[in-house]
């Protein structure tokens, strides 16, 4: 059994919140009860899986919010070394959209690691 099967999905009226962000992925929508029970630990740890290096260790913690349009703050770092400290806000909306792709890669792959774009948007190199 991996991290993915042992969070216990949130109950409906957390999830019914999120529903209409989700409206248009099956996919996300069916892992979404996860991911709330994920956002309301206000944070986690895992490794990015860099192609040909070696694994790299995080840590990120955000502010819980209440409603999916509130920003929230998040700080990710790396390696237990602050000069590899990154801030960034967004809407609960969103890092909820990243808890899921997390989810989504623990459940597939068994790495805990995000989405490369959401990397880009931590390190401010999105278009």
């Amino acid at each position: 059994m991996n991290l993915f099967d042992e969070i216990i999905p949130a109950q409906p009226d957390k999830v019914n919140l999120y529903a209409p962000y989700f409206m248009k992925s099956a996919a996300k929508r069916n892992v979404l009860p996860k991911a709330i029970t994920l956002y309301h630990k206000g944070g986690l740890g895992g490794y990015p899986a860099i192609e040909g290096g070696e694994k790299i260790p995080y840590v990120i913690n955000w502010a819980i919010q209440n409603l999916p349009g509130d920003l929230t703050r998040c700080t990710m770092m790396f390696d237990d070394n602050a000069d590899l400290t990154y801030d960034i806000n967004m809407m609960n909306s969103e890092l909820i959209s990243y808890l899921i792709d997390w989810l989504i890669n623990i459940r597939d792959t068994n790495t805990p690691d995000f989405p490369q774009y959401f990397y880009y948007k931590l390190m401010r190199m999105e278009d």
